[in-house]
C-alpha cells in the first residue's frame, strides 16, 4: 500500500470518529439537558467528569496527530485557519497531560478558553468553505493568503459534510463537553 493509499484510508477513519464523536456530543448535551430540567446528575456525567483529562487529551491527541499527518505526510499544506487552529489545539496535549499527570482538573477552565477560540474559528472556517463549495463548485478556490494556500478549499468530504474544519471543530466541542463537565462536577462537590 502506498502513501496515497493510506491517506485514503486515514480519511475515513478519521470521519468515522467524527461522527461518532457528533453522538457524543448529542448525547451528552441531552443529558446535561436531562440534569437540568431534573435537577440530578447521571452516571453518565459522573463518569464522563472523573475521567475527562484522560477522554479530552485523547480528543486533542488524535486531532494533533491527524492534522500532522495530514500536513507531514500527506503533504497538504494548511492555510491561515488551519495554522489559527492548530495554534488552540497543540497546547492542549500538553496542558492535558501535565493535569493528568498532577491530577489537577483546574485545567478544564484553559482547556475551555482554548477550545472557544478554536471552535469559533474552525465553524467559520467550515462555513466559509461549504458557501464556496454551494455558491460557486466550477470556481478555482482562491488564496486567503501569501502563502497561497486557499482557505476554501477541500482535499476532501467524507459523508457529505465532513472536511478538515469539521473534524477540528468536532474535537474542539467535544473538549468543550469535556471542560463544562468537569467544571460542572467541580463545582458540585465543593
Amino acid at each position: 500500500m502506498n502513501l496515497a493509499q493510506f491517506t485514503w484510508t486515514v480519511v475515513p477513519f478519521l470521519s468515522v470518529q467524527v461522527v461518532i464523536g457528533h453522538a457524543i456530543i448529542a448525547v451528552t448535551i441531552g443529558a446535561l439537558l436531562y440534569e437540568v430540567s431534573v435537577k440530578k446528575t447521571t452516571l453518565m456525567s459522573i463518569w464522563m467528569a472523573k475521567n475527562g483529562l484522560l477522554l479530552m487529551l485523547i480528543v486533542a491527541l488524535t486531532a494533533t496527530l491527524g492534522s500532522l499527518y495530514f500536513s507531514e505526510v500527506s503533504g497538504w499544506s494548511p492555510c491561515k485557519y488551519c495554522w489559527i487552529q492548530r495554534i488552540f489545539m497543540y497546547p492542549q496535549v500538553v496542558l492535558l497531560i501535565i493535569a493528568l499527570w498532577k491530577r489537577d482538573n483546574k485545567v478544564a477552565r484553559y482547556i475551555l478558553a482554548l477550545c472557544l477560540i478554536g471552535a469559533a474559528y474552525a465553524a467559520y472556517h467550515y462555513y466559509i468553505q461549504l458557501y464556496e463549495i454551494i455558491a460557486s463548485p466550477t470556481n478555482p478556490a482562491t488564496p486567503c493568503d501569501a502563502s497561497g494556500e486557499s482557505c476554501v478549499k477541500t482535499p476532501f468530504i467524507q459523508f457529505g459534510y465532513i472536511t478538515i474544519p469539521m473534524m477540528a471543530l468536532t474535537a474542539f466541542m467535544l473538549n468543550i463537553m469535556g471542560s463544562v463537565l468537569m467544571l460542572r462536577r467541580s463545582a458540585e462537590v465543593r
